[in-house]
Parts: structure tokens; C-alpha cells; sequence
């Protein structure tokens, strides 16, 4: 069993503490791992995308395109961007919050449902999770990306426990934030499994 997991959003979002997080719940279950990250410009707003891959023998962090079984997008249009890299049939976890582009070269960006459309044809199942909406409830919109990794969890190609990464969110997290991040999780979980 190998699973290869391409984790895409801006700076600022928490991709790097997510994939960290799911790393380390991967070790938990016993799993080799591998973990990549590439950055855009060094500064919020700007892309991120790791690369995460366990199995029983992982040699390279690096999924080629194409190769992804998931994606998991932080928002719409950084999980757009990210579909190449998602095999034929490959799952999608994405935040349906927007973020318009600030800069647009004489054509009008495209609206989150297109957006939306767009990752629909070329994934075989989406999981949309109102993840900004599910961390504003629970009073910190910081929870997002925990909100995120409860879905991921939940997704029937991902064989990491749920109790595994538990164990690693409070291991990763100051003690004051465990219980928060902890509901997170729970509710990203929901928001698939009920959803």
C-alpha cells in the first residue's frame, strides 16, 4: 500500500504544519515516509505545495504529475492549479473559500464556480469542506487546516488511524490548542463521512 498526497495552498495557511502533521501520524501507524515542499515567493500569499508519500518502502518525496491519489487544496484556486498532479480517478479534499488573484493579465480571473467545475471533471471524487466556515464556528479561523486533515483522514484511500493523527496534532500543538484543534478535526472528519 502506497499512498501519495499533494498538500497545495498559500503562505500563511498551515500546508507545511498539515503535511508535517500527517507525516508524522503516517510514522505513528508505521509507515515509511517521504515529505517535499516547494515554496513560491518566500512571504504569505504566495503558492505552497508539498509532497507527502508513506508506504512500506518510500524511495522519493516527489510525485510525479499525474501520480497524486489525493490532493488536498486549501482553497479553490490553488487546488485548480494543483489537478495535474492527480492520477485519473484520484480524490480531492478542497476548502471551498476563494481567493481571487490580485493580479490578472487582460482576462477576468475565473469565479470559484468554475473553479469548482473545473476540479470536479478532472478528479473522481471531490469532497468539498467548508473549512473556513467549520474554524469560524469554533471561534479561530487558524483551525482551518485542521479542519482539512479530520477530512483527509476520513477519505477511504487514506490508511493512517484517526487516533494516530490525534496522537500527532497533540505532540505538534501547544497544550492550550490541542482541544480546539482536536474538535477540528472531528468536525473535518463529519464533514466528510455525513456530508
Amino acid at each position: 500500500m502506497e499512498l501519495a498526497v499533494v498538500f497545495s495552498g498559500v503562505g500563511g495557511q498551515g500546508v507545511v504544519v498539515l503535511s508535517d502533521i500527517f507525516c508524522e501520524a503516517a510514522l505513528l501507524d508505521g509507515f515509511d515516509v517521504a515529505k517535499a515542499e516547494i515554496h513560491g515567493m518566500a512571504q504569505r500569499g504566495a503558492s505552497i505545495v508539498a509532497h507527502a508519500r508513506i508506504g512500506e518502502k518510500i524511495e522519493s518525496p516527489l510525485i510525479e504529475r499525474g501520480k497524486a491519489d489525493i490532493v488536498l487544496g486549501f482553497e479553490v484556486l490553488e487546488t485548480a492549479r494543483a489537478l495535474p498532479m492527480l492520477k485519473k480517478d484520484g480524490a480531492v479534499v478542497v476548502n471551498t473559500k476563494y481567493i481571487p488573484p490580485n493580479i490578472t493579465l487582460n482576462a477576468q480571473p475565473l469565479t470559484q464556480e468554475q473553479l469548482l467545475n473545473m476540479i470536479k471533471t478532472k478528479a473522481g471524487a471531490v469532497h468539498e469542506v467548508d473549512g473556513f466556515g467549520i474554524a469560524t464556528k469554533l471561534g479561530n479561523v487558524l483551525v482551518v487546516n485542521t479542519v482539512l486533515l479530520g477530512a483527509l483522514s476520513a477519505l477511504p484511500e487514506n490508511p493512517v488511524k484517526p487516533e494516530s493523527y490525534k496522537q500527532a496534532i497533540a505532540a505538534r500543538l501547544k497544550e492550550k490548542y490541542i482541544d480546539l484543534n482536536l474538535k477540528a478535526f472531528q468536525l473535518g472528519q463529519e464533514s466528510v463521512t455525513l456530508g
